[in-house]
């Protein structure tokens, strides 16, 4: 008798894994009671600097740490919007293992360099001034994560000397960029590998895992590739580094809190670091860029999380230090880029929420564009965190 397949995950669209959705009743735009019961738009805030103990995220010069000890912690670079440059702990006499998440170098998130959201705070470096890095991690395919110009130049740079990890349906983009077979890796969500890239580097696992979002670079490709958060650990004598890095997405479903990223917290925490999204990033930039601003987070809360939606996130993983990302690069106004910090400094001071800056242990902050941030391997106390400080 003929044992029949087993179904196709419930994230997956198809039996062939070609198109892929999101498993959990996300609330879409025309669900919205904000569709039909008030307009969408309102002035811009004017974010009070003083009153919120904050300044308007800037770019500096970056220094990667490199004044710090490597060994026992974790050194986070923001790059900008999504991208991080992550140094994992130096084990004995081996080099410290660098990934780099979502890299954006391009001026315009889109298919040219005419049209699209354009970055309103440049990179920190270039390319060629990065530390050595082994690995590059994409979450998914929007143009604000994905840039070919920046993947074609890693690569040129390169060559066989650097792996690229995505979720399932990228190797053929990849490949069109002249990167062979063997230097991609594909995953579904909670699939995980252990790769050393040479004897000089201790070796790493990484998972990918579920987030709530979509992909798409054009009309006829909504979805046809997989979306995701990753995780990423490394192991010595007992002692577990671990990173994650949430990508784009949403937080909230038709129901409540997306189920997914407790899940997380409970398969893969707790995390020594977390690199979380607090914007939708650029893709309504316009607005802003005309004194304009959306008048409830109700409309995106699906797709993309709100300060309070991250802060939710960040708790659900059990991350204990955690890092704002996607927003103020591509922000269409300087009240933009202020917005998203102010909301999350004032969830933070709410009565019911114990979460300090993201030095502190449990913290959530931000930090500037090229700044590092390095935390300790947990040890099992709740020691203090380094600060690199900013040339």
């Amino acid at each position: 008798m003929d044992i029949p397949d087993s179904p196709p995950p419930a994230h997956h669209a198809n039996d062939s894994a070609t198109a892929f959705q999101n498993p959990w009743e996300v609330q879409s735009l025309l669900a919205s009671k904000q569709v039909l019961y008030q307009f969408p738009l309102a002035l811009a805030k004017r974010v009070e600097e003083e009153r919120h103990r904050m300044k308007q995220v800037k770019v500096v010069q970056p220094d990667f740490g490199r004044d710090t000890n490597d060994e026992g912690v974790i050194k986070a670079t923001w790059v900008g919007h999504a991208g991080f440059l992550v140094q994992m702990p130096k084990l004995g006499s081996l080099e410290p293992v660098r990934i780099l998440f979502d890299p954006m170098w391009s001026d315009r998130a889109s298919f040219n360099q005419y049209t699209g959201p354009k970055r309103r705070l440049q990179p920190p470096c270039k390319l060629e001034d990065l530390p050595d890095f082994q690995f590059v991690v994409t979450s998914h395919n929007h143009y604000d994560h994905l840039d070919w110009p920046t993947i074609d130049k890693i690569y040129k740079m390169k060559g066989e000397n650097v792996t690229f990890l995505a979720p399932l349906g990228h190797e053929a983009w990849f490949r069109s960029c002249g990167i062979p077979s063997d230097q991609i890796i594909e995953l579904d969500w909670h699939d995980s590998i252990d790769l050393r890239i040479d004897e000089r580097h201790a070796p790493m696992k990484f998972v990918c895992t579920p987030a709530q979002h979509g992909s798409g670079r054009h009309l006829f490709d909504q979805r046809a590739s997989l979306w995701s958060s990753w995780v990423v650990k490394q192991e010595n004598d007992g002692t577990v580094a671990s990173v994650y890095h949430a990508g784009d997405t949403g937080y909230m479903t038709q129901t409540g809190p997306c189920p997914a990223f407790a899940e997380i917290g409970e398969r893969y925490g707790p995390f020594d670091l977390a690199m979380i999204p607090i914007w939708r990033g650029g893709s309504l930039a316009w607005i802003s860029s005309l004194g304009l601003r959306l008048a409830s987070t109700e409309l995106l809360d699906g797709l993309h999380a709100s300060p309070q939606h991250a802060i939710a996130l960040h708790k659900d993983i059990r991350s204990r230090h955690s890092l704002g990302m996607h927003f103020a690069t591509f922000a269409g106004s300087d009240a933009e880029a202020l917005e998203p910090v102010a909301e999350l400094i004032a969830e933070k001071e709410k009565i019911d929420t114990d979460v300090g800056d993201w030095m502190d242990e449990g913290g959530f902050g931000v930090i500037d564009v090229g700044h590092t941030a390095v935390v300790p391997v947990s040890s099992g106390d709740s020691g203090g965190v380094k600060e690199v400080k900013e040339k």
